[in-house]
């Protein structure tokens, strides 16, 4: 029986036999269709579009099927129709948004192609800073602030801004372009908003007879340099925005410095005002003079030197009992308490001719 057996199959392997019988049941069971997918005849991208705010990352993912539908093997490569709105890896899909704004993102085979559209929006602002803080104007004189929104990162975000002013009859301001318009003498708030964030700016209405001035020119007992932070960035009107180590102020040499910065305006006047804008180091002015013609300095203010105090500040300083012209004003630092620069922007004289 056993020799009958090995006769009638040979030395056929038992696995060949096994496939004999799979390739039978295949056939009775009237199922043809090979098993490995054809090729690619379409690719789709998922999500189907994608939204990031500025900084973040996503990830975008491909697919390939062949005419049944079935998914199959592609390599893609990856692209972006504006990489300053969002760039894209060229092997992996991961998409970075770099500014606001919208483009398309593609998938490519060697004959297929799709793609989405990336939209980047402004990560949501947790600040708001308004500029200048202070603002002067005659009746009918017309000015803009500039408001600038920040990120939890401290990046600028691009923002539309609601602006009101809290007495229409000192000033108004446009409520989208916060350009300021004096109405009358007096004093009023004006507001930058945006959702719950606000930032608020003086702006005082003055006669016509009152005049008001930056200085031309600054000399200090010591500087910086001779050009980032030195006495000459004092000079002109406020340029240094919010509270910054910024180079567009003055600053001593050192930290703990006990120094004086002295500044010159065109227009002598008799002097009823004094406004310091300070952008780092709050605290550290003790003593500021006025200098009359005949080059008698006159105290005006006198302070104890303080730990750091919020900024930026303008510190105001009514001047009182000062009857002579003068042209220069001269303020002293005692640094050594805060251990950090005291940097002036700007100083503005006012008086009358």
């Amino acid at each position: 029986m056993s020799n009958h057996f090995r006769s009638a199959w040979g030395h056929r392997p038992l696995h060949g036999l096994l496939a004999a019988a799979a390739i039978t049941l295949l056939a009775c069971s009237g199922d043809t269709e090979p098993t490995i997918p054809g090729s690619p005849v379409e690719l789709s991208i998922f999500p189907a579009g994608l939204t990031l705010i500025v900084g973040a990352e996503g990830s975008l993912t491909a697919q390939a099927t062949d005419a049944k539908g079935r998914l199959t093997s592609a390599a893609f490569v990856w692209s972006s129709a504006s990489p300053s709105v969002a760039t894209v890896g060229a092997n992996n899909g991961i998409v970075t948004a770099i500014a606001a704004g919208t483009t398309t993102v593609s998938a490519t085979t060697a004959s297929l192609r799709a793609t989405v559209t990336v939209t980047v929006r402004p990560s949501d602002p947790v600040a708001v800073v308004i500029s200048p803080t202070e603002l002067s104007l005659k009746p009918g004189g017309v000015e803009r602030l500039t408001a600038r929104a920040y990120d939890a990162t401290g990046r600028q975000t691009s923002v539309p801004f609601e602006w009101s002013t809290a007495d229409p009859a000192v000033a108004t301001v446009g409520t989208t372009d916060g350009i300021v318009t004096a109405v009358s003498v007096g004093e009023t708030t004006v507001t930058a908003a945006v959702g719950a964030l606000r930032a608020t700016a003086t702006v005082t209405v003055e006669p016509d007879s009152l005049y008001a001035q930056w200085a031309t020119g600054a000399t200090a007992s010591t500087q910086y340099t001779t050009s980032e932070w030195s006495a000459l960035q004092a000079t002109g009107a406020p340029n240094a925005v919010g509270c910054n180590d910024d180079p567009r102020a003055w600053a001593t040499l050192e930290a703990d410095g006990v120094d004086w910065l002295e500044l010159t305006y065109d227009q002598p006047v008799r002097p009823t005002e004094i406004r310091i804008h300070e952008v780092w180091g709050v605290g550290s002015i003790v003593k500021v003079e006025v200098k009359d013609l005949a080059g008698e300095y006159h105290t005006v203010y006198t302070a104890q030197p303080t730990g750091v105090q919020f900024c930026p500040r303008t510190l105001t300083i009514a001047v009182k009992g000062v009857t002579e012209m003068v042209s220069t004003v001269r303020v002293s630092l005692d640094q050594r308490v805060i251990f950090d620069w005291n940097e002036i922007d700007a100083v503005r004289l006012a008086g009358y001719r």
